[in-house]
């Protein structure tokens, strides 16, 4: 028995042209697409003219559950195909689980390139991005959210991030209050008709807020070494204002060190300074 293949066909992320002739040829050859939204990659297929083999849903609540239905397929020598509802497959989607049982049991993975956002996104922000790191969507719960900013401030080049609509303004708070102000581009619909790139500073983009709050974003933070630049004014400026409203000194230096990019030693020695002066 011929042994089967998993297809990673990534699908437009906005505009239809933007589909490879590839993936119209393996979607229109596999026995089985397994797909994120059955019912959006019906509707996409019929914009092609491609009559839809067998679907089935494989999305993150059902993933583990359809391995086995699955592996049976491909171990009777089927090719299948596995979609998302836009983009590249596996990347901050669902596919991870069943691309490691397929090399598990030595099933061919083939890997079409095609759309993604995070491309088109770090080659339009304008930041060196010859090097970055791709965190994906920030963690909600608090310690896991502040373990993953400290790599975005901590990284000398660039980190991109996905973020939904309803949560990028409270995303760029936090990026500047744990970062310090740094230079970002904010890239909203890509490939689609309100393709929008704002580019800035974290500070003024959040004083001179205009983002519509559509669409999914990728947002390209400038990494430790491209930091703006916050000289010892500036900070002694905001360690006065927050001074008789700190905890302790040691709290605000860190609140410092966080804010404005600066070592936690330099921060306190800084507060420390400031605190002498007033007494």
């Amino acid at each position: 028995m011929p042994a089967g293949r998993v297809y990673l066909v990534p699908v437009p992320i906005g505009n239809l042209g933007d589909i490879t002739q590839r993936a119209l040829e393996t979607l229109k050859s596999v026995a089985l697409i397994a797909a994120e939204d059955t019912r959006k990659t019906r509707f996409l297929l019929s914009q092609y003219g491609i009559k839809p083999p067998r679907l089935l849903s494989l999305h993150k609540y059902n993933e583990k559950q359809r391995l086995a239905e699955i592996l049976a397929l491909l171990d009777a020598g089927s090719e299948i195909a596995v979609v998302t509802d836009a983009g590249s497959p596996g990347i901050s989607d669902p596919a991870l689980l069943l691309i490691q049982a397929a090399i598990a049991k030595s099933i061919t993975i083939t890997p079409l390139p095609g759309p993604t956002a995070l491309i088109p996104a770090v080659t339009a922000s304008g930041l060196d991005c010859s090097e970055f790191q791709f965190l994906g969507f920030l963690p909600l719960k608090l310690k896991e959210r502040r373990l993953r900013l400290d790599r975005v401030r901590d990284h000398p080049s660039p980190s991109v991030l996905y973020e939904a609509p309803h949560r990028v303004r409270r995303t760029l708070e936090d990026l500047f209050a744990h970062c310090g102000n740094r230079e970002i581009c904010l890239a909203r619909e890509i490939s689609k008709l309100y393709e929008e790139f704002i580019r800035g500073d974290l500070e003024m983009v959040l004083r001179d807020w205009t983002v519509t709050e559509k669409g999914e974003f990728v947002i390209v933070v400038a990494g430790r070494e491209s930091a703006v630049q916050t000289d010892d004014d500036e900070i002694g400026k905001y360690i006065d204002e927050r001074l008789s409203e700190a905890a302790s000194l040691k709290s605000l230096a860190l609140e410092v060190a966080e804010r404005f990019s600066v070592s936690r030693n330099h921060a306190y020695q800084l507060v420390l300074s400031h605190r002498n002066k007033e007494e």
